[in-house]
Formats: C-alpha cells, sequence, structure tokens
C-alpha cells in the first residue's frame, strides 16, 4: 500500500458483492490503496450491520501511522466515532509513540440502537479461547444473555502473509468441535493485513479483531475477545509492543452500546487455563502451534509456544494424555533444556509464573539452565542499554545522521 501522508485516507461507502466460492463481500474503496474488503459465507450474510463502524476501526491504525486524516464513507456509530477521535488514540501513542493524533470524520453518525441477540467469540483452538468456551459455553451457570451462540475464526493477519491452505486446514481442524456443541463455527475473510505495511499483527491484534466483530453488527450484541494473562499482568505494553496485554482497557472503548467487546478469562492465569484442558473430552482439539505448516498433523512440539504449554502440563504431571495424538515427545525433549534457558532469562509475565510453578513443584530445570540464564539476560540488558542510548542521541536537537551534534 502506497500512501501520500498529505492526503486524507478516505474509505468510500461500502459495497457489498458475491464471489464465486459462495462468499459476500464487504467492500470499501481506500484513497491511494486497495479497497478494504471482509468476506463471510454467503449463509450468515444475515450478520453483517448496515454500518461502517468496521471500516473505521480497522483504518485507524494505519491512518494514524502515517498521520493522515481518515474520513469514512456511511454511517459510524456516534459512541465509536467519538472514542475513536480521543481516548483510543490516547492509548493507541503510550504504545507507538510515533503514530500520530488525526481527526477522524463520517459521511454521517447515527444513535447505537438496541443490541442483537448474537454473542461471538473468536476460537482458534488455543489455551485462551478454551477458557471462554469452558466459561461462556459449557458453563451450566452462565446467563442466557451471554451464552455464547456462534464462533469465529478470523483471517485477519494471524496466518501469516495469506496463508489461506493454513487458515483453512485450522479452521476444518476445529469444525467438528463447533458441530459438536452445536455452534456456527463463522469464518471471517479479509484483505486487511494489507492495509498494514510495517505493522505487526501483534502489535495490532486488538483493533484487527475488533473490526471483525464490528463487521458482524447486524447479528451480534457481544463479542468475547480471550485476553493474554491474568488480571495482575494486565499493563501497558512496552513501546512496540504486543497491544493485546491492554486488551481489557482496550476493547471497552471499541464497544458500543449496540455491540459490547469483553476481554474474558483474566480470573485465570495461563497456567490455570492450560491444566483445566486436563481430562476434558475436548483436550484433543488443542492448536496452541505457531508453525506455518498447513499439513502438520498434530501441534509440532518444538515452537515456543508449544514448548509453554508441554511444559506447564509436563510439571504438573498430565503431560502423557496429550501424547501422541496432540504433541509428540521427541521434538519436545529435544528442545526443553534450550527452552528452559530462555525461560528463566525472560521478563515476560506469563514466562515468570511458569517459572515460579516450576520451582513450587521442585522442577528441575538442570544443572547449567540458571547460569545460562543469567548470561543471556545480561547480554539482552546491554543490548537493550545501547539501542536506548542511541535513539537518545538521535533525538537530541541538530544531531546528524551519526549521531553528532
Amino acid at each position: 500500500m502506497v500512501l501520500d501522508s498529505a492526503a486524507a485516507l478516505v474509505a468510500a461507502p461500502r459495497r457489498r458483492s458475491r464471489d464465486g466460492s459462495g462468499n459476500v463481500r464487504s467492500i470499501a474503496e481506500v484513497a491511494g490503496a486497495a479497497p478494504l474488503w471482509f468476506s463471510v459465507p454467503e449463509e450468515h450474510a444475515d450478520l453483517l450491520g448496515d454500518r461502517a463502524d468496521h471500516v473505521a476501526v480497522a483504518l485507524l491504525l494505519p491512518a494514524m501511522r502515517y498521520g493522515r486524516a481518515l474520513h469514512v464513507g456511511g454511517s459510524v456509530t456516534d459512541v465509536l466515532l467519538h472514542r475513536l477521535n480521543h481516548d483510543l488514540q490516547a492509548l493507541v501513542r503510550a504504545v507507538h509513540a510515533e503514530y500520530r493524533r488525526i481527526p477522524v470524520t463520517a459521511d454521517g453518525t447515527v444513535a447505537s440502537g438496541a443490541p442483537a441477540p448474537g454473542v461471538v467469540t473468536g476460537f482458534s483452538g488455543g489455551v485462551d479461547s478454551f477458557a471462554t468456551l469452558a466459561e461462556y459455553a459449557l458453563a451450566s451457570d452462565i446467563p442466557a444473555g451471554m451464552r455464547i451462540t456462534h464462533l469465529l475464526n478470523n483471517n485477519v493477519g494471524a496466518h501469516g502473509d495469506r496463508n489461506d491452505a493454513l487458515w483453512e486446514a485450522r479452521w476444518r481442524a476445529l469444525a467438528p468441535l463447533a458441530a459438536e456443541l452445536g455452534l456456527p463455527f463463522l469464518r471471517i475473510d479479509s484483505n486487511l493485513d494489507a492495509h498494514y505495511p510495517q505493522m505487526g499483527f501483534m502489535e495490532t491484534v486488538t483493533f484487527r479483531n475488533a473490526a471483525a466483530a464490528h463487521l458482524l453488527g447486524g447479528g451480534m450484541g457481544r463479542s468475547y475477545h480471550a485476553s493474554e494473562g491474568a488480571y495482575r499482568n494486565v499493563r501497558m505494553p512496552p513501546p512496540h509492543g504486543d497491544i493485546g496485554l491492554a486488551g481489557a482497557m482496550t476493547f471497552p472503548m471499541l464497544s458500543t452500546p449496540a455491540l459490547t467487546l469483553e476481554s474474558t478469562s483474566s480470573g485465570l492465569s495461563r497456567i490455570d487455563r492450560t491444566l483445566a484442558l486436563a481430562g476434558t473430552p475436548y483436550a484433543r482439539y488443542l492448536d496452541v502451534c505457531v508453525e506455518a505448516d498447513p499439513g502438520r498433523a498434530t501441534n509440532c512440539s518444538r515452537c515456543w509456544k508449544c514448548m509453554r504449554t508441554m511444559l506447564t502440563l509436563d510439571i504438573a504431571g498430565r503431560l502423557e494424555p496429550f501424547l501422541p495424538t496432540v504433541f509428540r515427545r521427541e521434538p519436545y525433549l529435544a528442545r526443553r533444556a534450550e527452552y528452559s534457558v530462555a525461560l528463566l532469562a525472560s521478563e515476560e509475565p506469563n514466562d515468570i509464573e511458569l517459572v515460579a510453578f516450576g520451582d513450587a513443584h521442585d522442577w528441575r530445570w538442570g544443572v547449567s539452565a540458571r547460569p545460562r540464564a543469567a548470561v543471556l539476560r545480561a547480554v539482552r540488558t546491554a543490548r537493550s542499554t545501547a539501542a536506548a542510548a542511541r535513539r537518545r542521541l538521535r533525538a537530541r536537537p541538530g544531531a546528524d545522521r551519526r549521531g553528532t551534534a
């Protein structure tokens, strides 16, 4: 996407079309870029809203990143438009200081109206999404208005650079579970990622998934988004960090009276959520892997997400039932020592909790693991300090490209 920073980023009124795959597309023409589109299977087209809220949410971050005013064709909910112009931009700039404050306008604004009856949650088969499913679909005491009615799987950047085969494989592997539960399993495809140049997925994940939720405003009045950790770990992300860490603060501001977006399961740690799966009939569907091979039959058992999940289960003595259908023993054992060093050196809250969990269970990290972790942590600190010094030097008034005044 080539952007002219002097011009406004204009998303013209939306139109809908049907493609050759039985999907309905919602399309917004974007000045200076390819049209932004989202698509859903035709049988779920009645869930699409008639407002442009999802366009406004989807394009806010690119507009701020490149310092362009944003004008959205069609009608945007008045509450959402207000928040997009105020607190949401302040939150984004707290994470991405180089993003600029911009005006966001629309052809028209409308009041929220009554919420639709549907309740949707994103479902990837991961530990966090299973925790939301357990609380809001499987529990017997959930109020009717909060019970999940639809599962959702998005293709808005989480599957790599248009890795449609991986997205399809992941969805098909989980579809039998949705059928068991009697829940429709929606799919939303989009070219949203193409509108986020030089903007990482985790740095923008909240807004991508919120845009998909707003697309379904015609049928959904509540949307659950699994949190990344416990309440004690909710915080503002570091510069250029994972904006999902602030999900409990961000999703309410991305809501309207007609569509409530909620960050869920923060009452449980990642360890609690993982162990809650052990012994359940749905554990066989667990998919935590970041391996991009659409042909894999199980979790790869060697990527960092697989390692974290397997180690949690191993420490608790609950790993065996997951072998070999969900995970494989050999890749895990081959990487466990190396991963333990990285884990012990990490300052990420979920990793710190896992180390404490291991220590509490007298887990043997290995004789050299802690000394090696101390060295790794020192190297990281030195690099971080040097990088910060270079940034300060470049920021000095009158400094040239070499950092000399």
